[in-house]
């Protein structure tokens, strides 16, 4: 393992600066805000990958047209329980926030309430946006469509996204149960995150231009899907289902027609699905049995037996963790990421916030 230096950064000051930011390269002030606090609050988690690192890509398609900066948000119902969103092209960040917004509203009389999102963008950590229904006492599944990355099983080309799904449970007495995972073998900015740093990818989750494996991140042009080389079938299944909820549900194209989210082209809309599904508890249950019924389960997966020197652990628990950490000592940002911090303060005459320290870690 290769060890990795880290600049650690107060999320209030990374926050507002990245507002700053967002704003002078002519985002309007809702925009900035949700792209704001969804990056940081992902690196605030632990989602590194798709935390702040993500923002000198925002910016490239801020700053190339390929986003509304000032988007007409339009929301309409179908039926009680069933919302669509219009992102009018702009970032995926702000229309999410809303689709959570209008979906609490929505189950509050339904129970229960699915909302689309159409003419989106890329919206970083789709746990950033069901967190928010489980901190508010509901739960709530998310998930997005991507350009294709992604293998299918037994292919060479590319042809799913990374298709991230987002589960969320409000927990009496503690953060909500998290879930947040690509169903590719890694997520794509975890390539990007590599390299970044150097480091090689963990072997048979990514192949080369040939279709062969690769632990180069440079040499990586595709994954494969969650499972791997032997069981990614399961993953394909999961990607094919979130790709047709999020483009045949919303109107929009597959991933596989979509342009290539790192470009060359910024300038040209990528218009991204989104779905969302949420469920208020006590209109199924009476809310102190569903709430002792989360405890009992979260008590009992914790105290199952664990290899020596690891525990067992609920999704959300790393990331409980690493809020503990981050609160404490700062939010860590890579070196390649706080360089680029830095050249867009010089580009918009800020300066970046100043780091309260380094930290290292390994891969």
């Amino acid at each position: 393992m290769e060890k990795f230096a880290d600049y650690r950064l107060r999320a209030p000051e990374l926050g507002s600066f990245i507002v700053q930011l967002l704003s002078r390269a002519g985002a309007d002030d809702p925009s900035a805000a949700a792209v704001s606090r969804a990056v940081v609050d992902a690196s605030a988690r632990g989602f590194d990958t798709h935390g702040v690192r993500l923002l000198p890509h925002y910016m490239r398609t801020l700053k190339g047209g390929r986003i509304n900066r000032s988007p007409n948000l339009g929301f309409t119902k179908s039926a009680p329980a069933i919302g669509h969103l219009d992102a009018d092209n702009g970032f995926g960040h702000p229309a999410s926030y809303r689709a959570i917004e209008e979906g609490m509203a929505m189950a509050d009389a339904t129970g229960i309430a699915a909302v689309t999102v159409r003419n989106s963008s890329h919206h970083g950590a789709t746990g950033c946006y069901t967190i928010v229904a489980a901190e508010n006492g509901y739960t709530a599944i998310g998930m997005t469509n991507t350009d294709s990355i992604v293998v299918p099983h037994g292919g060479t080309k590319a042809f799913y996204g990374t298709n991230p799904i987002s589960f969320a449970v409000p927990v009496v007495g503690e953060q909500p149960l998290l879930l947040d995972m690509a169903t590719s073998s890694v997520p794509l900015n975890r390539v990007f995150l590599r390299r970044a740093t150097g480091a090689p990818l963990p072997p048979e989750v990514a192949v080369d231009a040939d279709g062969e494996m690769t632990t180069d991140a440079h040499a990586a042009q595709a994954l494969l899907p969650l499972g791997g080389l032997m069981f990614g079938h399961k993953g394909a299944g999961l990607a094919c289902m979130v790709d047709l909820l999020c483009s045949a549900f919303a109107g929009m194209g597959h991933g596989a027609t979509l342009m290539p989210f790192g470009g060359p082209d910024f300038s040209t809309p990528c218009p991204l699905g989104h779905f969302f599904l949420i469920l208020k508890p006590e209109l199924f249950q009476p809310l102190d049995g569903f709430n002792d019924s989360v405890a009992a389960f979260l008590k009992d997966l914790r105290s199952q037996p664990a290899h020596p020197g690891t525990r067992v652990m609920a999704p959300g628990d790393p990331e409980r963790e690493a809020i503990a950490d981050r609160e404490a000592n700062g939010v860590p940002i890579d070196p390649v990421t706080w360089a680029a911090l830095q050249e867009l303060g010089g580009e918009f005459d800020l300066t970046a916030p100043v780091p309260v320290s380094q930290s290292f870690h390994e891969e």
